[in-house]
């Protein structure tokens, strides 16, 4: 009897355990636990956790903010106006394009395809002073896109702010602005620039140098249409200036309408202007008798050109079949190979109009030594054209221009080394 008493005691002990257990859990025999403990929480889990949060949450992520309506401040400082003069930073801000030269305060244009080219982080509007003897065209080119602007200085608006580009966005950008019109019609110069912003380094010299000597024909006259003058000129159309863009090349030109090597209608041929870093003539002027204008510096010679092009003969006319021809070819290319070196190749187009030089300039080159001596013909197409093509019918248009460009950057790339 006293056994059965034990056994029913234990039994009911038993089942009062596992009473207490509703979730049929074992019970646990750690003595440190936590008595009012839920016992269905992870014991890993942080006790200061939030327990609401999203148990699926990244915990890494960082926690988000209500968005803000106010507008955030522009980090960017106000653009300053700067005004620089182009004479006293040539060496810095300013780069010189062709032959031009600073003498008065200002740097001086009076080959045509003369200019400058520099950069700046700016805004809005970029404006150039530019003074004029008569009236000069310009070109203007905006991050290496020519712009459709022409824009013409004359007497009355000489040393007037041109505006050469306009609403900019805020930026780094590229300028250039070079002169389409030829000495004989005018000369000019540029003195200061005015920008919202900052102007930056001096660009660097491109690595190809073509250095021209020519007539009308490099000089773009009546490139649009027969008539002359200023209007319908513009020798950055020319082929010489097209085929230096064609090449990504610098380029410097000298010369003019007319000019030869032994005639000229006027009273000079091109060794009177070969030397010098421009020219200026006084025909322009009524109250003037006809010659070229004194004090205009020598050419320093320093950058040695890629190649050096002579485009003469076409007004020599006869004349390019006789011994003073011959002698002029000679003389001019010793003259170039005093400042540059024998290894400077020189190329004389030829065919691109009718003319004793045709004949003769091949046999000159070849008495000179020709390849051998690095100097070449270079064999064009007739340019002489009708006038469909927008010139005069004599002089070659834009688009026989760009022809020309075409055939002698295809020949320069086979002879600059």
């Amino acid at each position: 009897m006293k056994k059965l008493l034990l056994i029913v005691l234990g039994l009911a002990l038993l089942l009062t355990a596992v009473a207490c257990n509703t979730k049929g859990e074992p019970v646990s025999s750690d003595p440190t636990a936590d008595p009012t403990a839920d016992p269905t929480a992870d014991p890993t889990a942080d006790p200061t956790a939030d327990p609401t949060a999203d148990p699926t949450a990244d915990p890494t992520t960082e926690p988000t903010t209500e968005p803000t309506t106010e507008k955030p401040e522009d980090p960017k400082e106000p653009l300053p106006e700067t005004v620089l003069n182009v004479a006293d930073h040539t060496s810095d801000v300013f780069r010189q394009l062709g032959r031009t030269y600073v003498k008065d305060k200002v740097l001086n244009i009076d080959f045509a395809c003369g200019g400058i080219e520099f950069s700046a982080e700016c805004e809005g509007d970029v404006k150039v002073q530019i003074n004029s003897a008569r009236d000069t065209r310009f070109t203007i080119y905006v991050d290496g896109v020519r712009s459709n602007l022409r824009p013409q200085v004359t007497t009355s608006n000489s040393g007037y702010y041109v505006t050469i580009a306009s609403k900019l966005e805020r930026g780094e950008h590229t300028f250039r602005i070079i002169s389409q019109t030829q000495f004989i019609w005018t000369y000019g110069s540029i003195g200061n620039v005015k920008i919202t912003g900052n102007f930056l380094p001096k660009p660097a010299d491109r690595e190809i140098y073509l250095e021209f000597y020519g007539d009308s024909i490099l000089n773009g006259s009546n490139i649009f249409c027969s008539g002359g003058g200023i209007n319908a000129s513009d020798a950055t159309q020319a082929f010489g200036f097209v085929t230096a863009e064609m090449m990504n090349a610098d380029m410097a030109l000298i010369g003019c309408s007319s000019i030869g090597l032994t005639k000229n209608s006027r009273s000079f041929v091109m060794k009177d202007i070969w030397n010098y870093a421009g020219a200026r003539y006084s025909a322009f002027s009524t109250s003037a008798s006809e010659h070229l204008l004194p004090g205009i510096p020598e050419w320093d010679f320093s950058r040695i050109p890629s190649a050096i092009i002579i485009e003469q003969g076409v007004n020599d006319g006869s004349n390019a079949s006789s011994q003073a021809f011959e002698d002029a070819v000679k003389e001019m290319v010793d003259n170039l190979r005093s400042k540059y070196g024998k290894d400077v190749p020189i190329v004389f187009p030829v065919g691109y109009c009718k003319g004793a030089y045709n004949t003769s300039l091949p046999q000159i080159v070849s008495k000179l030594g020709g390849a051998e001596a690095n100097l070449y013909i270079c064999q064009m197409s007739n340019a002489s054209v009708s006038k469909e093509d927008g010139g005069d019918g004599t002089h070659p248009g834009v688009e026989t221009s760009k022809k020309m460009a075409q055939e002698l950057s295809d020949f320069l790339k086979t002879v600059i080394k």
